[in-house]
């Protein structure tokens, strides 16, 4: 008997493989994406970052201030009112827009030795509670010294 084509069973089993294949593969996509909504809101805090230390290099006045104290506070709203940083910068996991009143705590690391350096974090006030947001490589851990922002959908792993 000689039989051209495949019969039912054959098909059926080649589309169940095929179907799982893509069930895969489609699982590895969606945790991928996932991951690099992560990254871009870390990229962000430390873009964020970034122009708060260089809004403090430009203007003396925050220079002048920062020399005589260790650390020095710049509210997010005013880097973007001065347009150090755009004013509809989102946040990638939940697509709101930062607000406006985080603080990018600039500060002295060891300023009294021959190591010292400047380092920043993003903290958010809200009353007497202050919260870390990121830290200087744009993860909410080990953040300033502050309590990490449980409440808040933006903190990510510190697994870096």
């Amino acid at each position: 008997m000689n039989k051209k084509g495949f019969t039912l069973l054959e098909l059926l089993a080649v589309i169940a493989v095929i179907a799982l294949l893509g069930g895969v593969t489609i699982s590895m996509f969606s945790a991928s994406t996932d991951t690099s909504s992560e990254e871009d809101l870390a990229n962000k805090f430390k873009e964020i970052q970034e122009a708060a230390i260089v809004y403090v290099d430009l203007n003396d006045s925050w220079l002048s201030s920062f020399t005589n104290g260790n650390e020095i506070y710049v509210r997010l709203g005013e880097l973007q009112n001065t347009n150090y940083i755009s004013s509809g910068i989102k946040n990638p996991l939940t697509g709101e827009d930062f607000p406006s009143d985080y603080l990018i705590k600039i500060y002295k690391v060891n300023p009294t030795g021959d190591n010292s350096y400047v380092n920043s974090c993003i903290i958010s006030k809200v009353g007497s509670n202050t919260r870390c947001i990121a830290n200087s490589d744009g993860y909410a851990c080990e953040c300033c010294d502050y309590e990490l922002n449980a409440n808040d959908n933006m903190n990510i792993s510190c697994n870096y």
